[in-house]
């Protein structure tokens, strides 16, 4: 994941939604500043789109890497093309947000994505004492490392929806295991797959007993054939969590990898929010 993701910001300008210019709000409706979390200043952009609030509104988390507010901008474009507000941030210790950046691994995981997640609940909590925003209907979404992280917000924040894509619900210490064998390699999946059992490593962070208490409506978007994350595993323990009663929805694109590069996530994406009642249907 970690070699991938660093180059997942450029994927989401052309898979998931490019920049164009014509796709900017216009400056009026973009403000930048700092918000406060703890001893940390996270540099932020929010952007509204067309039209009068209250609006819907998203924090866009990230993939792991030296990620900045622009790595977020095509899922941006896309959430203002649908109405919401969208809060992009750099990460800690990344472009001009202060503190110390640490890649996530397997060891300081159980601190570290705590901690990041408490810098993403720290974005809704500036969006809910908005006047134009609708403090009801903030959401998260983020891409694949922002799998560990969103759950954990949402613990923290109680949010109005989870959107993730390609984001895993295994351990940390189980993926980084996965990708070790499948990504950047011919393996074939099914080869890669069956290595996970062998796991006996530190598994450090693990969503699932946070999303095994989340009430939250949350969509998975997964590549049948991702070499970052193990999707069968991802969606055995999803299909659990379900038929416990969580609200959770996930969609598999066969044959799709860790880019969901031709995969219709914004068809699905807009079947599935008014489905929750966050916004109307299209």
């Amino acid at each position: 994941m970690q070699r991938l993701i660093v180059a997942i910001g450029l994927v989401v300008a052309s898979a998931w939604g490019a920049v164009r210019p014509s796709g900017q709000p216009a400056p009026d409706r973009t403000v930048s500043g700092f918000i406060q979390n703890g001893d940390v200043q996270l540099s932020y952009q929010l952007d509204r789109p067309a039209g009068a609030g209250p609006f819907p509104a998203v924090v866009i988390g990230h993939g792991s890497g030296r990620l900045t507010k622009q790595s977020c901008l095509g899922f941006a474009m896309r959430m203002r093309e649908r109405g919401f507000a969208t809060l992009c941030y750099d990460k800690r210790g990344v472009g001009l947000s202060t503190g110390a950046y640490s890649m996530v691994g397997s060891g300081n995981s159980p601190t570290l994505i705590p901690e990041l997640a408490s810098d993403m609940a720290a974005g809704v909590a500036h969006l809910r004492r908005l006047r134009d925003i609708d403090g009801k209907r903030v959401g998260l979404l983020g891409p694949s490392q922002a799998g560990w992280i969103i759950p954990e917000t949402a613990r923290l924040s109680s949010p109005a929806f989870m959107i993730i894509f390609v984001g895993p619900t295994v351990s940390t210490g189980e993926e980084i295991f996965y990708s070790r064998f499948a990504e950047g390699t011919t393996t074939p999946l099914q080869d890669a797959y069956a290595k996970l059992p062998e796991f006996k490593g530190p598994h450090g962070f693990d969503p699932r007993p946070v999303l095994e208490r989340l009430s939250v409506p949350g969509l998975w978007l997964l590549g049948g054939a991702d070499r970052s994350i193990p999707t069968p595993k991802t969606v055995k323990i999803l299909e659990e969590l379900v038929a416990a009663g969580r609200p959770f929805t996930f969609h598999v694109y066969p044959g799709v990898d860790h880019d969901l590069r031709g995969a219709p996530v914004w068809t699905d994406i807009d079947r599935w929010l008014p489905k929750i009642g966050i916004l109307p249907a299209r």
